[in-house]
Parts: C-alpha cells; sequence; structure tokens
C-alpha cells in the first residue's frame, strides 16, 4: 500500500483547523458582482414606485383606492424583479 503525503497529496492542501478560509479564498462568490445600489436605495426605489403609480392611478380616476393600491402593488412587482435582475 502506498502512503499519502501529508499536506493534501492529490486533493490539493488541506484547511485549517476548525474549517476557516485561508486569505487566498475570495470574499464573495465567483461570477457575482458586487450590487452597484446600497440595500437602502433599492429599497427607496421600490417605495417610490409603489407610491407614485399609486397616485397616478388616483389622479387618473380609478375606481377606488383598492385599484389604484393593486395597480400600484403591480409596479412594485415589477420595478422588483427589475432591481433583483438589475435590469439598465
Amino acid at each position: 500500500m502506498s502512503r499519502r503525503r501529508q499536506g493534501g497529496g492529490e486533493r490539493g492542501p488541506s484547511r485549517p483547523a476548525g474549517g476557516e478560509p485561508d486569505a487566498s479564498t475570495p470574499a464573495r462568490p465567483p461570477g457575482r458582482e458586487p450590487s452597484r445600489l446600497p440595500f437602502v436605495a433599492q429599497v427607496a426605489i421600490l417605495v417610490a414606485v409603489f407610491a407614485v403609480v399609486t397616485l397616478i392611478a388616483e389622479l387618473a380616476g380609478a375606481a377606488n383606492l383598492g385599484v389604484a393600491l393593486g395597480i400600484g402593488s403591480i409596479a412594485f412587482a415589477i420595478a422588483l424583479m427589475a432591481v433583483m435582475l438589475k435590469v439598465d
């Protein structure tokens, strides 16, 4: 039988005790760029879209406030998908 070398052998170097990554491990997953807008700005955009579209629907003559809020929630969902998918 052959003996395996310490230090990883064929599988590469071993990790330090405790499972902590070493300094060469990137802090974020590869292939994913950091968000361009901070979280607070994203939330502000979503709230503003909901409020503005609801106001426009109400001023445009929606039957009642419930209809205007429904239209605002649809616009909110569209804006949420755009923020999540980073549509430019």
